[in-house]
């Protein structure tokens, strides 16, 4: 009788224990469903468009849980992926991730409020994160096009906010870093790193307007060591002597967004130096520094990307949004990218967490030129729907 007693009183401890844990507990998920229609037109004359359509699981598909315990709150949240290879390219493996499937790792971060400001450690979005558009089919708005978001979509970190004001230190991106250089000359003997990425972000809020000031810098050094046989990559140096290059990067981003119920708009500028050698999210090819004989050139970039819509009533909202971007690098030749989308959207709201969101895109991919000659890239036409249930 007594073991009994005492397994009796463990047992509701331990319900209490769990219930009050429980409560701390926000739990939620959210499953995606992508049918779109393609249309690839890629600008050799005379050759017909690549027409596809893509039936499968949202990427975006998600599971994860809020927390909070006293002073202390945090996060985790994971995704659908593909399997395979574990890439994320639909062309490569198409319509695999309907068969085959892995979970990523999107959030696990926990921050702690100090009075006087909060302490963040773990993965969570970068600073440099700023949607505005509602698009669904690039799984991130028209972000991309627009440049404002990193490739990665989320980082570990650490972050300090002092109300508005939040101050973030990344790893420094050394993949992107050396993205389109490495292949120039010949591999480097290291890519080193002294210190992190650093972000810094300012919100506030003016009756119906929401502003969002952001910038980020990184440095990344390159270093090779030559032999007799071979020229210097870099500039000012001779065969067989230890050279040094350092590719530096900042990236501003400003984000404003207006709700005057029933209509809201956003609008989101960008400009770069070296931005895919920071990480930027960006389609183009020419944003990232580059050798012309022995000297580094670098890249620059600006962005936007804007969107206006109508929420008719609760369960009927149209969304336009536009994105575009121009790219160059400081060559003495021309080398340079720009491409624009528009896009329109319809969220229908079937009911509370269930959503079905038809989507019209026109992706124009311009020119591209390298080293003064021009090609046309073509277009693309995108239609389709993102089915959502949303639960909790």
């Amino acid at each position: 009788m007594k073991k009994l007693m005492i397994l009796l009183a463990v047992i509701t401890m331990v319900g209490a224990f769990t219930t009050t844990t429980m409560a701390d507990f926000d739990l939620y998920g959210s499953a995606r469903f992508r049918t779109y229609y393609t249309s690839v037109n890629d600008g050799v004359p005379g050759v017909d468009s690549d027409k596809d359509l893509e039936w499968r699981m949202g990427f975006l598909s998600r599971f994860g849980a809020n927390f909070k315990s006293g002073k202390i709150t945090g996060k985790f949240e994971l995704d659908a992926r593909p399997g395979g290879q574990g890439t994320t390219d639909f062309v490569t493996y198409g319509s695999q991730a309907s068969r085959l499937g892995n979970l990523r790792l999107r959030h696990l971060w926990g921050q702690w409020d100090f009075g006087a400001g909060k302490l963040m450690i773990g993965q969570n979005f970068p600073l440099y994160d700023a949607p505005v558009s509602g698009i669904n089919y690039y799984s991130g708005g028209l972000q991309k096009w627009g440049g404002i978001g990193l490739q990665d979509a989320r980082t570990s970190q650490i972050r300090l906010t002092f109300e508005n004001l939040r101050l973030a230190f990344l790893p420094p991106d050394t993949f992107a870093a050396v993205t389109g250089i490495e292949s120039t000359v010949r591999p480097f003997e290291n890519i080193n790193t002294k210190f992190p990425k650093i972000e810094i972000r300012y919100d506030t809020r003016l009756d119906n307007f929401a502003l969002n000031f952001i910038g980020g810098y990184q440095s990344v050094e390159i270093e090779d060591r030559l032999n007799e046989a071979s020229p210097s990559p870099f500039s000012g140096t001779g065969p067989g002597t230890k050279a040094t290059e350092d590719i530096r990067s900042w990236v501003l981003g400003f984000r404003g967004r207006a709700d005057f119920d029933p209509v809201y708009a956003g609008l989101a500028l960008t400009y770069r130096k070296n931005g895919r050698n920071y990480g930027v999210w960006t389609v183009s090819t020419k944003e990232q520094a580059v050798f012309q004989g022995n000297d580094l050139k670098d890249a620059t970039a600006w962005g936007v990307d804007a969107a206006l819509g109508w929420t008719i009533n609760d369960r009927w909202t149209v969304e336009a949004s536009y994105a575009a971007f121009d790219s160059k690098q400081d060559t003495a030749l021309d080398n340079e990218d720009d491409a624009m989308v528009w896009a329109i959207l319809t969220k229908i709201t079937m009911a509370p967490g269930v959503y079905i969101i038809p989507e019209i895109i026109y992706q124009d991919n311009k020119d591209v030129t390298n080293d003064g000659v021009s090609i046309d890239q073509g277009d693309v036409t995108v239609f389709g729907v993102l089915w959502k249930i949303d639960f909790k």
